[in-house]
């Protein structure tokens, strides 16, 4: 039993410790005078409001779960009175290819582009008031 459990110890303290985490940006792209509103959480955290103004990002880093089971999702909402909206996954740890990934969002008035750990290019992923 102890020798179980010591293995099981021993292992766990080698994967943990190349657990980096994740870090998701989000850059408000819109047009000038188009503010982002932005709320993110995971099972455990939730993030609360932010507004950002056009060119800046909001971003959070954070731990990836042990057994890649991390999933964030953000609503994002643009517009007057904020009348447009998506519901996005922002991080989901099983989708990507590490365990150090860094997710990119562009909000744009044509919906919602994603670049992983530093792509060429930004991927459109979202239109605005539904998912594609």
């Amino acid at each position: 039993m102890k020798l179980g459990v010591t293995i099981f110890l021993i292992v766990v303290c080698l994967y943990t410790e190349h657990v980096i985490g994740g870090s998701v940006f989000i850059y408000n792209n819109l047009h000038h005078g188009h503010y982002l509103q932005v709320h993110c959480k995971s099972g455990d955290s939730n993030l609360g409001d932010h507004v950002r103004r056009p060119g800046a990002a909001y971003s959070y880093s954070f731990t990836d779960h042990i057994f890649g089971k991390t999933l964030y999702w953000c609503h994002l909402w643009k517009g007057k009175d904020w009348e447009n909206h998506v519901a996005i996954v922002a991080y989901e740890s099983k989708q990507l290819p590490h365990r150090d990934n860094w997710v990119r969002w562009s909000v744009r008035e044509n919906g919602i582009y994603q670049n992983v750990n530093g792509e060429e290019n930004y991927h459109f992923r979202y239109n605005w008031d539904g998912h594609v």
